[in-house]
């Protein structure tokens, strides 16, 4: 079974972070929870969410992938830390999948790891550094670095994020049982 760490700190914006769990669960991945540096985190619309870890108990060659939801506060929050920062570099140097959505790019940004083409929450192209920013597409896909653009793409997102780990059938399976029509 495929695993996924979903990084959460406060300030994330709930839609993305809670629809990317479920979404990825239900594809038969293994995504947990894990807080930047606690366990109870409040997202930016105020949700509380209790993590299964923190980033320092994450065995990090334990997983395929590495997710980042937005929340501009929480990808600042993601951004100023170094274990966040070096992780993410771990992750893309080692081949593995990092996915980032809304403003989460800029993190990658920071990690130095943007490199392809991308998307993120219109206006925040401005504070990412490297890469190519494109508009017209929902989610974009730059080797090992998948990027989206905001909370109405999450669920395309995250579908996408299912047939990347787990192929066409599963990410049929679900989106049909989720009615996602596109």
């Amino acid at each position: 079974m495929k695993k996924v760490a979903v990084i959460f700190a406060d300030g994330f914006e709930e839609i993305e972070g809670v629809s990317i769990v479920d979404v990825l669960r239900r594809g038969g991945v293994e995504a947990h929870v894990v807080g930047l540096d606690k366990l109870p985190i409040t997202g930016a619309h105020g949700v509380k969410l209790v993590c299964d870890m923190t980033l320092y108990d994450l065995e990090e060659g334990d997983y395929d992938m590495l997710v980042l939801p937005g929340g501009y506060t929480g990808v600042t929050n993601i951004s100023g830390n170094l274990k966040m920062r070096e992780t993410i570099k771990k992750f893309a140097k080692k081949g593995k999948f990092v996915a980032a959505i809304c403003a989460a790019p800029i993190a990658l940004g920071v990690a130095e790891v943007m490199g392809g083409e991308y998307t993120c929450y219109p206006s925040c192209e401005a504070s990412v550094e490297g890469g190519t920013y494109v508009s017209d597409k929902n989610v974009v896909q730059s080797g090992n670095i998948i990027t989206s653009k905001g909370p109405a793409t999450a669920m395309e997102f995250a579908l996408e994020l299912v047939k990347i780990l787990n192929g066409e059938q599963v990410y049929n399976e679900v989106k049909s049982g989720l009615l996602f029509v596109k």
